[in-house]
């Protein structure tokens, strides 16, 4: 992942409701902390969830991720989600995610987001401020 990026981590630990019968952390809790960590981001960003809501900037909306499990996080481990905004675009920008657990990746995502007018679901072009400073 790029380390010039700005980024936004968050910690979670594994819960029984995040596993399946062996423990194992199941593939949609990985994908819910991703989203986690890419809402801290963009409110980081100053894109936060009301004014995603109220679609002045228009919404960002997920069209597309890339995910890749590497190793089991375990009932009542620890992991660390890293995110980082990636390429930015007209219409659409990327984030990519590492879930860590005690220092080894376990699984890497890259997801593709397009702002969207939320009254007509058509897109619209991404945040000037954003364009401007990370594109």
């Amino acid at each position: 992942m790029n380390g010039e990026r700005p980024k936004a981590e968050r910690e979670f630990t594994v819960y029984f409701f995040d596993t399946d019968a062996g423990g194992v952390a199941h593939n949609l809790t990985y994908l819910r902390w991703i989203e986690a960590a890419r809402t801290d981001l963009a409110e980081m960003l100053g894109w936060g969830i009301g004014e995603m809501v109220e679609g002045e900037h228009g919404c960002p909306v997920l069209t597309k991720t890339e995910v890749e499990y590497l190793r089991p996080a375990r009932l009542g481990e620890r992991v660390k989600v890293v995110s980082r905004l990636g390429e930015v675009g007209k219409v659409r920008f990327w984030v990519e995610s590492e879930v860590i657990r005690g220092g080894e990746v376990c699984c890497r995502a890259k997801q593709e987001l397009a702002s969207v007018d939320l009254a007509s679901g058509k897109p619209r072009s991404l945040r000037e401020d954003w364009r401007k400073k990370h594109g």
